[in-house]
C-alpha cells in the first residue's frame, strides 16, 4: 500500500524534552515558563486583548479536559525515547519542530503502511510530515511494526495502535474513521504487543534489566493519569 494516510500521533502521549528535538534547543528560560502560566497570561492580555485573556482563563479548564480523555483513552505510548516506539513518535515531534520551531500536542503525519509478503511477514510504516509532496528532501522515519490489539474498552474509531519489535507501542488518531480503517487493512490482523515478526529481534537485556529490555537513559514514557502534558 503506498497511498498515504493523514493522522496523527494521540494528543495523550507526554511531548518529548525540547533537548530530543532537532537541533536540541535549550530549556524555556523560567521567565517564559512562568509567563505562560494561565494568571500572567490573563493579565497581560486583559488591557488590550480581551479574547486572549479569556482563553487564557479557559486554560486550567482545558488541561482538566484532556486528563479526563486520558483516562478514558488509557496510556498512549509504551518504551522509553530509545525505543522504537519512542523514536517513531520523536520522528512526527521532529517534522513539526524543524517546520515550525515549536512544540504541540499530537504532530501531524502522513502514514503509508507495505505489508511483507508471504504469511507470517511483517509490515512496515513510513511516517512523513504533512507537507512538502513531491520534494525529494521530504523527512520520513520507517519502522517494522504490526497493529497492536486494543483493549475493548479503549477502543474508537479513529485509534490506530502500532506495536514495535521491542515490545513498544503507540497510539495514532488518524482524521477519519475511514483512514483508520485504511491503515488497519493494509497492517494486516492485530497482534499483542510481543516482537513483530520479520523484524530485528529486540536487543539482549542487561545486567540488573528485566528480560528482553536493553539498557538505555530514556525513562519509561507511558501515559500516567495525573500528570498532564504542559
Amino acid at each position: 500500500m503506498d497511498e498515504e494516510i493523514p493522522g496523527r500521533l494521540s494528543p495523550y502521549v507526554r511531548r518529548p524534552e525540547r533537548g530530543l528535538l532537532p537541533g536540541s534547543p535549550a530549556p524555556l528560560p523560567l521567565r517564559r515558563r512562568i509567563g505562560g502560566f494561565f494568571l500572567f497570561r490573563f493579565l497581560a492580555a486583559l488591557p488590550d486583548d480581551l479574547a486572549d485573556a479569556v482563553a487564557a482563563l479557559l486554560d486550567p479548564f482545558e488541561r482538566v479536559a484532556r486528563l479526563a480523555g486520558r483516562l478514558l483513552h488509557g496510556p498512549a505510548l509504551r518504551g522509553a525515547w530509545s525505543s522504537g516506539a519512542g523514536r517513531f513518535a520523536l520522528a512526527l515531534h521532529g517534522f513539526h519542530w524543524t517546520r515550525w520551531q515549536a512544540e504541540t500536542a499530537g504532530p501531524g503525519g502522513m502514514f503509508t503502511a507495505r505489508r511483507g509478503d508471504g504469511p507470517g511477514a511483517g509490515a512496515t510504516v513510513t511516517a512523513r510530515p504533512p507537507w512538502g509532496r513531491g520534494d525529494p528532501a521530504r523527512g520520513a522515519h520507517t519502522s517494522a511494526c504490526a497493529l497492536r490489539r486494543v483493549p475493548r474498552l479503549r477502543r474508537r474509531p479513529a485509534r490506530v495502535d502500532l506495536v514495535f519489535a521491542d515490545g513498544s507501542w503507540l497510539a495514532l488518531r488518524m482524521d477519519t474513521r475511514a483512514d483508520a480503517a485504511r491503515l488497519r487493512a493494509a497492517l494486516g490482523p492485530a497482534r499483542s504487543t510481543a516482537a513483530v515478526p520479520g523484524a530485528a529481534p529486540a536487543p539482549a537485556s542487561a545486567p540488573g534489566c528485566p528480560p528482553g529490555q536493553a539498557p538505555g537513559p530514556g525513562p519509561d514514557i507511558g501515559v500516567r493519569a495525573g500528570r498532564g502534558t504542559p
